[in-house]
């Protein structure tokens, strides 16, 4: 019976065809841009990585001046990043089950291929937990030992990218990289990895491209080797605490992000110990404002710096709003559709059909053109989105534009639009056409 009904929806769609191509065409404009906001919003707000989603913790101290406000921070929030002293500090426990500092530096790379000239990029420093806590997938290698961490040894990690730029994308591992003034050993190379949103840096590079050198935290207290702190860093105090290594060691510069992997039972415990490490250095003349830290959970950080967020939101929403009065504007046409048939709907009433089988036969019809027009709609999405890539830019950083596209989670939900959309326009031009009485249109 079911495929009875297609069939009578098919004939239904191939005795008006230009109204039926308005109505695809209608269908598809409103899934195209609903599709297409609620794919950015649904990229920029993804966990992408669920299972740890109790796990992964930001944390953060307030040492700032007692007599200023802090900016860009929710009103009562410590500053958004830490300080070096402040995070070396708070390594030194058994509670975290792994943790990390992530930031970030540029150098000068120079190439051992003669062709390919020295350029200037952004390293990303961070410590060996980084790649376990953050799921970084290896192509050849591995990351580098907890030891490497402190002994300066000259190590480093490429990513995909990286690779392919440098060494054509073989197994690079134990070749040498001479990033400043030091050459560097190849001790890994990640295999394809761009989580998104970059949750680990969300302050610098929210739906930025994963950096293509990752080298241990520490080097960037050697001034020989030419890195410079790079991204968005905030500070106070004296002049003079700024100069050569005590940036590191004195001074009061928000500019690494502390990340630690915490079991879910252990969390009130470390609380406990970052409370009694503000304390402590209360006692001793720093924290001037009254305890004020946090280890807040990865996605309700993140949620937190992501200054569009709200937005987005608003564009997905007006966007779902769109689609509706799409399809509500489409109901009116298929009414007319649906009435101007009214003779031959009279004579299957006639003929044994049930009000429930002209119902069922036009609601298919509504959604045949549905599927059809959610097709378009996602070619048409498709061309939207990349439009979309090619305008958003964050701070210095160029979004990840390969993101920004058409993908299996953007197709499911074209089509649920598109069959959503058919439903809604269809119901009631659909109910209407079973209602029509055979008596009155058979004549003698």
């Amino acid at each position: 019976m079911f495929l009875y009904h297609l069939k009578m929806a098919w004939l239904g769609i191939r005795r008006a065809p230009w109204v039926t191509l308005i109505s695809i065409a209608s269908i598809a404009l409103g899934v195209s841009v609903s599709t297409s906001m609620t794919s950015v919003y649904h990229l920029f707000t993804q966990n992408p990585f669920p299972h740890k989603d109790d796990r992964l913790f930001n944390v953060r101290t307030d040492t700032w001046d007692a007599d200023q406000e802090f900016f860009d921070v929710e009103p009562g929030e410590p500053p958004k990043s830490q300080t070096y002293r402040d995070m070396m500090a708070l390594m030194q426990n058994d509670i975290a089950s792994q943790q990390t500092g992530v930031a970030n530096a540029t150098a000068y790379i120079f190439p051992a291929k003669q062709e390919i000239r020295p350029f200037q990029s952004v390293i990303r420093l961070c410590h060996s937990d980084f790649f376990k806590m953050f799921e970084v997938p290896f192509a050849y290698g591995n990351a580098w030992g907890a030891q490497q961490d402190q002994s300066l040894e000259p190590v480093v990690v490429l990513s995909q990218d990286g690779n392919n730029k440098l060494f054509g994308g073989v197994n690079s591992v134990g070749r040498a990289v001479k990033i400043g003034t030091r050459e560097f050993t190849v001790v890994g190379v990640m295999d394809q990895y761009q989580p998104m949103p970059l949750v680990y840096d969300p302050i610098n590079s929210l739906a930025g491209k994963t950096r293509d050198f990752f080298m241990p935290l520490e080097f960037i207290r050697q001034p020989d080797l030419g890195l410079n702190i790079w991204g968005d860093g905030d500070a106070w105090g004296p002049s003079e605490t700024f100069d050569g290594d005590k940036l590191f060691t004195v001074a009061e510069f928000y500019w690494i992000q502390y990340w630690v992997e915490l079991e879910p039972t252990r969390l009130q415990e470390y609380k406990s110990f970052v409370d009694a490490y503000a304390l402590e250095q209360k006692s001793l003349g720093r924290h001037p404002r009254p305890v004020n830290n946090r280890v807040t959970p990865m996605m309700e950080f993140v949620n937190s710096r992501n200054s569009g967020l709200g937005v987005s939101k608003a564009i997905m929403i007006l966007s779902i709003l769109f689609l509706v009065v799409c399809a509500i504007n489409l109901s009116g046409l298929l009414l007319g559709k649906f009435l101007a048939r009214s003779s031959i709907i009279g004579v299957h009433r006639a003929l044994g059909a049930s009000k429930k089988d002209v119902f069922v036969q036009h609601i298919l019809e509504c959604e045949l053109v549905g599927i059809a027009g959610g097709v378009f709609g996602l070619v048409l999405s498709y061309v939207a989105l990349r439009m979309i890539a090619r305008a958003i830019t964050i701070g210095a950083d160029r979004v990840n534009t390969d993101m920004i596209t058409v993908d299996t989670y953007t197709a499911t939900i074209a089509i649920v639009f598109a069959l959503v959309a058919g439903l809604l326009a269809g119901l009631y031009p659909s109910w209407r056409a079973g209602r029509v009485a055979p008596a009155l249109q058979l004549k003698v």
